[in-house]
């Protein structure tokens, strides 16, 4: 029911929120967003200027300021919100005013709303044991403090533990779920992944388990591409993707490297009834390769970034971040080939089109093979 309640919060006013919500998780980036959230629910209701303070507990509250600010009637707002990031790292003293300004209000109506997160609950065993030894020297224990907040809390206000990132966004939700595990992804392993799923995020969520499960027994939790490559296997419409890279690259060898690669899942799925993920085959790679060329002629054209970009973003149909990187991409391949050349290349992918669509068998590895070959080896002088 807490937990139902807690999610409400973004549909209420100010004046109906509970005295204290609290949340809890080893995500911080998920603590931060259900921060933004609140400001956002908010930013209409009070005066965010002055009646909206964050306070580090890790860098030692002052807890004369912190209840001075509680206790202090708002001249702007309905009421005020304080928000505590990271209890758990808190001192003694901070706990002790925040459990008294709690035992003080509980029995009236609380100006000042209390919002706290956490990146642990309860404390670990090593702090219990310093509890214990505390204890036996007569004085208060930061546990027991501890313990006492957390029961006050629950009885006027929300506690919730967030263990799964919400987030649609597929890198956003990457990172927040590796941080729950304590998993680092690096940028260039992270964008791989996602590559390798084809921007899918049930893909996504079922193929990181298998990483995570890999993990489990390493002890360097940094996952890098070459973890990524080797138990995510990249679908059928990436390595059509990479084939068009090569190609751009003017990279023969690779090139036929990735196109057996093509030819085997595609054959593979065949084999098994299915179809391939891409549901395009060799036509679609003659698609793609007529818009990478096509962006070519535009960079040697115009050279205008903007409208390249504007081109790619029309065309590329995938996630937004990589409209940078394949505009990025096609600037450098574009010196690849000359202006005369991606004229003659155009011929070659337009007889082609039309060998690979009539072709009788339904995979021509040759035929297919001598194309690449045809527009990697075109070499024609540039006119001056």
């Amino acid at each position: 029911m807490e937990k139902e309640e807690s999610k409400k919060l973004t549909e209420k006013s100010i004046s109906s929120m509970k005295p204290c919500y609290m949340f809890v998780s080893k995500s911080s980036s998920i603590l931060d967003e259900k921060i933004s959230n609140l400001k956002k629910l908010l930013r209409n209701q009070i005066n965010m200027d002055t009646d909206f303070n964050v306070y580090y507990a890790a860098e030692e509250i002052n807890s004369r300021e912190f209840l001075n600010y509680c206790n202090t009637p708002s001249f702007f707002s309905m009421r005020k919100v304080a928000v505590i990031k990271d209890i758990d790292k808190a001192g003694l003293d901070f706990l002790d005013a925040l459990l008294d300004f709690f035992n003080e209000n509980k029995c009236k109506s609380q100006e000042t709303i209390i919002v706290i997160t956490a990146s642990k609950m309860p404390f670990s065993r090593k702090e219990q044991d310093d509890d214990k030894k505390t204890k036996t020297k007569g004085k208060k224990s930061k546990g027991k403090t501890f313990n006492e907040l957390i029961e006050i809390i629950s009885s006027i206000g929300i506690i919730e533990t967030l263990n799964a990132p919400a987030s649609s966004s597929l890198k956003k939700w990457l990172h927040e779920k590796a941080e729950l595990d304590g998993l680092n992804f690096t940028q260039q392993s992270a964008n791989r992944f996602i590559e390798n799923v084809n921007f899918d995020l049930n893909l996504l969520k079922k193929e990181y388990e298998k990483i995570n499960l890999y993990m489990i027994s390493e002890k360097d939790k940094n996952v890098g591409v070459e973890t990524v490559n080797r138990l995510v296997s990249r679908v059928f419409e990436m390595k059509i993707f990479d084939l068009v890279d090569f190609i751009g690259k003017r990279d023969k060898n690779n090139a036929l490297e990735a196109l057996k690669s093509v030819l085997y899942e595609k054959k593979s799925v065949k084999d098994a009834g299915e179809q391939p993920q891409s549901g395009k085959g060799m036509p679609g790679l003659i698609t793609l390769l007529h818009r990478m060329f096509k962006a070519f002629l535009l960079i040697k054209t115009n050279g205008q970034k903007d409208m390249l970009l504007a081109y790619v973003r029309r065309h590329l149909g995938h996630a937004p971040y990589m409209v940078q990187r394949v505009s990025d991409n096609y600037f450098r391949f574009s010196r690849n080939y000359s202006i005369e050349e991606i004229i003659k290349i155009f011929d070659i992918l337009n007889r082609y089109d039309v060998l690979l669509r009539t072709s009788q068998q339904d995979i021509n590895s040759g035929l297919v093979l001598k194309f690449i070959s045809e527009i990697t080896d075109t070499k024609l002088p540039a006119q001056s």
